[in-house]
């Protein structure tokens, strides 16, 4: 490949293969305070960038199957932290100074390499740059909802903005997958579209915004995971679509957007297509990454993994073996969000595949190359005079705001109301049974209660149930002793990946004679909507401005402007 930068050609020159392996690694940096690990994995085993989850505080935790309670992958926990207890909070400039420290960590290294930080802020409650001071958006559905292609880039250029502000370098967006499967538990409302031309329109749109905001997209997952009813978390999913189908429809986005080169980097799916490959997932297949992406489609930026301690990939091949599998493949980056022994044995792997032949030499520098170019793009190699900024600047822009209420107004939709219950009078008692998630930051900006809080501003004479995100035993009994007494109930029927939905109770609440239902719900799909329901509001996120819309939809304070973004729905 040729080498225009003269300055990174140089770099490579005088890396050691142990500085090579570690640029190649996305490691897991998880919840708000700094271990001697992570400056360990910065130092000893000089690591290209982390992927952040400052929410969470664990980067080992174990991969268990929603559907059958089964650990499907368990990550050793060697770290002394206790399952459970949460990260401290803090706010968005206190996490930008604690990403300065492991900046700085980093420039002091042989070779100054600096690092790049990574995360999901999809919209919706994938939002890991989730603090309060920041504005957040629908899903990428909840996007497509608003039927203007301009609301994606106004959206990712705000995203982009905010998370820049905080610190974030990398956004593993825009989500590509058609989403034709309706079944579909991992993909669902991440996708913008069951078209693959909406998809293609909406994303570039998005990469527009990312690029405009200095963020580097991600564009994922390759070729394409909107046509499976498994998720590749805790399973291997299987596209079985032919060539031609997988050209026009799940490629149709990744050829437009590499063709106006609005791609800096892809991620690979956990997927098999054995129409592609009919022996190896996705993400270890030469075929698929170099013969496919590569060569065909003729992609020069960064591939990198999807996180590699996944059901779907780690249960077929072992975590370290894959990683190096990847790179053999023609990957760029791993993904490898464990920070306990995986690490190590990790780097191992990689360093045999290199000694051995399997990774060249040649093709180690072109990665590297890919690589650090990228960075060098972005302005990462020489601090920038943002990088030292209070995010508040940007985070209080009453631009973002305004257009954080506008998104929200152009998302949500009715999308049933059979006996034209709405809006609902004042004067009626009303239940509200709803759904609390507790595996996240609670602050102003996201809580538990959000509904039934924002409900109060239009009727006094409600009454509030909260529930686990998935119902357990005491729940089921609580609703049932609760219901009785009330004439309308509004139910919160939410979902995402990773956890059981409650449909089969909510299928049973919406059945009952003599009342009126309404269900709030993140997805226009059977996932969560029976079609006993008679009136059903769809939010495509459970995050605040979508809630304040539901809330005024139901009490007919605020005309919810949102068309249905999919055929194929509940």
């Amino acid at each position: 490949m040729e080498k225009s930068n003269k300055n990174i050609v140089h770099i490579i020159e005088k890396m050691t293969l142990d500085q090579k392996i570690g640029a190649m690694l996305t490691l897991g940096f998880s919840g708000t305070v700094a271990t001697k690990r992570v400056f360990e994995m910065i130092e000893k085993y000089h690591c290209g960038g982390f992927r952040l989850t400052p929410h969470g505080r664990s980067a080992s935790a174990n991969y268990v199957d929603p559907r059958t309670g089964r650990t499907v992958v368990a990550i050793k926990n060697d770290n002394g932290i206790k399952k459970g207890v949460p990260s401290p909070q803090c706010t968005a400039g206190e996490y930008k100074k604690l990403l300065q420290s492991f900046q700085q960590a980093a420039r002091k290294r042989p070779l100054g390499i600096p690092l790049h930080f990574s995360t999901d802020q999809e919209g919706g409650e994938s939002a890991n740059c989730g603090f309060s001071e920041v504005q957040l958006f629908p899903r990428s559905m909840g996007v497509r909802a608003s039927g203007d292609s301009g609301m994606a880039y106004e959206v990712s250029k705000a995203v982009g903005l905010q998370c820049r502000a905080v610190g974030f370098h990398c956004l593993h967006s825009p989500n590509v997958d058609v989403n034709v499967d309706a079944r579909n538990p991992e993909i669902c409302t991440r996708s913008y579209s069951d078209s693959a031309e909406e998809v293609a329109e909406y994303a570039e749109q998005a990469c527009r915004g990312f690029k405009d905001a200095g963020i580097i997209a991600t564009a994922k997952h390759f070729p394409g995971r909107g046509d499976s009813p498994v998720d590749a978390h805790f399973e291997i999913p299987v596209v079985n679509a032919d060539r031609e189908t997988l050209w026009n429809r799940e490629l149709l986005p990744y050829r437009r957007l590499i063709e106006k080169k609005l791609l800096p980097c892809i991620m690979i799916a956990h997927t098999i297509y054995p129409a592609l490959d009919p022996d190896c997932i996705a993400t270890v297949s030469r075929k698929i990454i170099t013969g496919l992406l590569r060569e065909k489609m003729g992609f020069q930026g960064v591939v990198t993994t999807d996180s590699m301690t996944m059901g779907g990939i780690a249960t077929r091949y072992g975590v370290a073996r894959a990683c190096a599998m990847a790179l053999e493949a023609g990957a760029d980056l791993v993904l490898m969000k464990s920070q306990g022994n995986l690490v190590e044995e990790t780097i191992e792997a990689i360093r045999q595949s290199i000694e051995e032949g399997r990774i060249t030499r040649e093709e180690l520098d072109d990665k590297i190359y890919r690589i650090l170019s990228l960075k060098y793009e972005y302005g990462m190699f020489h601090a920038r005079t943002d990088d030292f900024e209070e995010p508040e600047r940007i985070l209080r822009d009453p631009g973002i705001f305004a257009l954080s209420e506008e998104a929200a107004v152009k998302s949500v939709l009715i999308a049933r109301d059979r006996e034209k219950i709405l809006p609902l009078s004042r004067e009626e008692k009303i239940l509200i049974v709803e759904q609390a998630d507790m595996s996240r930051f609670v602050n102003l900006a996201y809580y538990p209660g959000m509904l039934y809080q924002n409900c109060c501003r239009y009727s006094r004479n409600l009454d509030y149930l909260e529930t686990a995100y998935t119902y357990d035993e005491e729940d089921l009994r609580r609703i049932e002793d609760k219901i009785q007494g009330y004439d309308t109930i509004i139910i919160t029927s939410y979902f995402t990946r990773g956890r059981r939905s409650n449909i089969e109770k909510v299928k049973e609440l919406a059945a009952l004679a003599g009342k009126n239902i309404i269900i709030v719900t993140n997805t226009p799909y059977e996932l969560t909507i029976p079609e006993e329901a008679g009136t059903v509001i769809v939010t495509f996120a459970t995050t605040i401005r979508n809630i304040e819309v539901a809330a005024g939809t139901i009490f007919g304070e605020i005309e919810p402007e949102g068309e249905m973004p999919v055929k194929n729905h509940a």
